[in-house]
């Protein structure tokens, strides 16, 4: 990954959710898919706003913010959040 995106990612996740993005696998979080995606789409939509996206990252849990910091470093890592999404039914309450 280049050097660029990652202090891009630093910026936006900070040092520790960064971090733990480059040692946590996705099916090690517990995290809703359809949220990653959501907040993928929201940080997407404010590009042109790094104020608006921080606070999107901020507002979310530790896990979510991780997986997003994984898919946005490696876009493949949206692939494998949407199997795991598959491979878990959803829990409606």
């Amino acid at each position: 990954m280049s050097a660029n995106v990652d202090s891009e990612l630093i910026g936006l996740f900070g040092h520790w959710t960064f971090a733990t993005a480059q040692v946590k696998r996705l099916d090690e979080l517990k995290v809703d898919p359809d949220a990653v995606k959501a907040a993928a789409q929201q940080v997407i939509e404010q590009r042109d706003n790094p104020t608006r996206q921080r606070a999107i990252v901020d507002a979310m849990d530790e896990d979510t913010a991780v997986a997003l910091c994984l898919w946005l470093r490696d876009p493949a890592n949206a692939s494998g959040l949407l199997k795991q999404a598959r491979a878990k039914p959803r829990k409606r309450g």
